[in-house]
């Protein structure tokens, strides 16, 4: 029997796509930014591809922990008849999306973004307060971006609609600043569109 040498066995890249040669594996380069979003009905994405540079009027929050994850889930109900419930139909109720990230820069500028806290100064430059548990959801533009290690696209994951709450974890013998944002529908590409995040690919 002569050995199987064909595009099954060798798994060769698929076609070139929207932005030409198909990535072989996305090893991401994860970094997450947020700022204050004024109009959650007009949002400004950002519209250029970030290659290892801080976006403009965004706030960098630090060194990433590890990935970050993002979660998208549509709730699909059936519709069946009958005593042998045929289905006949399914339609989705809800929408659900939420960011979900580690931040190993534990220390103030993460904390106060995430938070929305406001420290209070004891020592100029080197002792702040935060009355931790004072906080509320915090609204928030929120900017994921993923650069591949292999071949440098880059994905960018933005809503101005993230509602953010924080935890302090532990994370293999390390103290973690986890941030999450639970994603709200937001206009988008005008008329009645509404989305919970924008997906954006950079060649």
């Amino acid at each position: 029997m002569s050995v199987i040498n064909n595009l099954n066995t060798r798994q060769n890249p698929g076609p070139a796509g929207l932005t030409g040669t198909q990535v072989i594996k996305f090893i991401p380069g994860p970094r997450v930014y947020i700022k204050a979003e004024a109009s959650y009905s007009s949002p400004a994405p950002v519209t250029t591809k970030s290659n290892g540079v801080a976006p403009s009027g965004w706030t960098d929050l630090g060194i990433v922990n590890g990935n970050v994850k993002i979660t998208y889930t549509k709730n699909v109900k059936e519709v069946r008849t009958g005593i042998d419930q045929i289905l006949r139909q399914t339609y989705i109720d809800k929408k659900t999306a939420q960011f979900e990230f580690a931040l190993s820069q534990f220390d103030d500028a993460a904390l106060s973004a995430l938070s929305g806290l406001t420290a209070s100064q004891i020592v100029a430059g080197s002792t702040y307060q935060y009355a931790i548990g004072a906080e509320d959801v915090v609204g928030t533009s929120l900017l994921l971006v993923l650069q591949n290690k292999l071949d440098g696209k880059e994905w960018q994951f933005y809503t101005p609609t993230a509602n953010m709450t924080f935890d302090i974890a532990d994370a293999s013998g390390e103290v973690v600043l986890n941030g999450k944002g639970e994603l709200l529908a937001f206009a988008w590409g005008g008329g009645s569109n509404e989305a919970l995040m924008v997906g954006t690919i950079y060649a």
